[in-house]
């Protein structure tokens, strides 16, 4: 009797917290318009540029370097360096 009624606790939970979560994420939350702005002073716009694209193309992995499996295509944030005058 109490396995039926742990179990329904358990997906109550679980449906509620994914509820929550995507109450807090909302539909903007991964779109395309998400970008990330680093700004620099404007002679080193070109060092900040080839440093992301050094990262970028570096593999995705988890702390133990195992690959994960995300593309560009994925809705990620996108990064860029921003020129300001100081």
């Amino acid at each position: 009797m109490k396995q039926p009624l742990m179990f329904a606790f358990a997906a109550t939970l679980a449906t509620t917290a994914v509820a929550a979560t995507t109450q807090v994420i909302g539909p903007e939350m991964g779109s395309s318009a998400d970008v990330i702005t680093i700004e620099v002073a404007p002679e080193e716009l070109a060092r900040c540029q080839e440093t992301l694209a050094q990262v970028a193309s570096m593999p995705v992995t988890t702390d133990r370097g195992t690959p994960l499996p995300v593309s560009a295509d994925d809705d990620l944030p996108r990064v860029a360096c921003v020129a300001v005058e100081a």
